[in-house]
């Protein structure tokens, strides 16, 4: 895995805000080692998985001692544990490649609507790029899950494969506007994507962040208007994924639980229309798959 990215926690971004003492889940400064035995006082999505991640291979899943600062802060104030070889992360892989050379004309004929969102969000400043780029992937392409595209319950396309179909679910949409704000300047090692359970809905969604020194901001394919992590409550992350790295995410000790299941089970697929609310009503709930 490659060496963590780091930059000036006062580096300046564009406009008045200023790059994050924490990058894409990791902090900025010297690292220090996570032990199995820190981990027992934080409430985990997977507490049975992650188990059996401390008791793997030395080259199986588990706590990555190489690029982490044990528990540190996490988007939607949860506390974020960084993992190596999560099982997850074979899907992330391949699309951040694809992200990372979707710039120019390499999306293809089909990323004509995309590259003149990104011409024009280049020439904004921080704030107004994120909001060009919000409201244009949203209207870019239209909400579908990805049962009815691919037939299958859980797809991740890269950019390229997204813009010629004009569809896509939460993770989509996500994955878009991290390669529109990748083209248009914004540092990749300030983004995450972020799967997560909405516990108001009781659906599994998908969302992009954005970490500055200001605040960690989101981006929303139910909602144009970008907004800080912490007007978000009902949002409860569970994974995320920024660069080459990858992090689970849990609460601590007195907070909330979040709900229980395998990781690669998850399929984060909430759009803007037939979503219906649904709260949990016991420990150990489960939302429905797909949104």
């Amino acid at each position: 895995m490659a060496p963590a990215a780091v930059l000036p926690e006062q580096t300046s971004l564009q406009g008045s805000l200023t790059a994050p003492a924490f990058l894409g889940g990791l902090p900025v400064g010297e690292p220090r080692t996570t032990s199995a035995a820190s981990v027992v006082a934080y409430h985990l999505f997977d507490a049975e998985a992650l188990g059996r991640f401390f008791l793997a291979a030395p080259d199986g899943p588990g706590i990555d001692p190489m690029q982490t600062a044990a528990i540190i802060p996490g988007v939607f104030r949860s506390v974020a544990i960084p993992m190596r070889n999560f099982p997850v992360s074979a899907r992330w892989a391949p699309i951040y490649r694809a992200i990372s050379g979707c710039a120019g004309n390499a999306c293809g004929q089909s990323g004509k609507g995309f590259g003149k969102i990104v011409g024009a969000a280049r020439q904004d400043g921080f704030l107004a790029k994120l909001d060009r780029i919000n409201r244009g992937v949203n209207g870019l392409i239209a909400y579908k899950r990805d049962k009815a595209i691919y037939g299958s319950l859980d797809h991740w396309a890269k950019p390229a494969e997204i813009l010629k179909r004009g569809v896509g679910d939460c993770e989509d949409f996500a994955i878009l506007k991290m390669a529109a704000l990748v083209d248009a300047g914004i540092p990749a090692q300030s983004m995450s994507l972020v799967v997560l359970q909405d516990s108001e809905k009781g659906v599994f969604h998908a969302v992009l962040s954005v970490a500055t020194g200001s605040g960690t901001f989101i981006l929303d394919n139910v909602r144009n208007s970008v907004v800080k992590d912490t007007s978000l409550p009902s949002y409860v992350p569970l994974y995320s994924f920024s660069t080459d790295r990858a992090w689970i995410h849990g609460s601590k000790t007195g907070g909330a639980k979040v709900a229980q299941g395998g990781f690669t089970s998850i399929a984060p697929g909430e759009g803007p229309q037939d979503v219906v609310p649904v709260r949990p009503k016991r420990a150990g709930w489960m939302p429905a798959v797909g949104g």
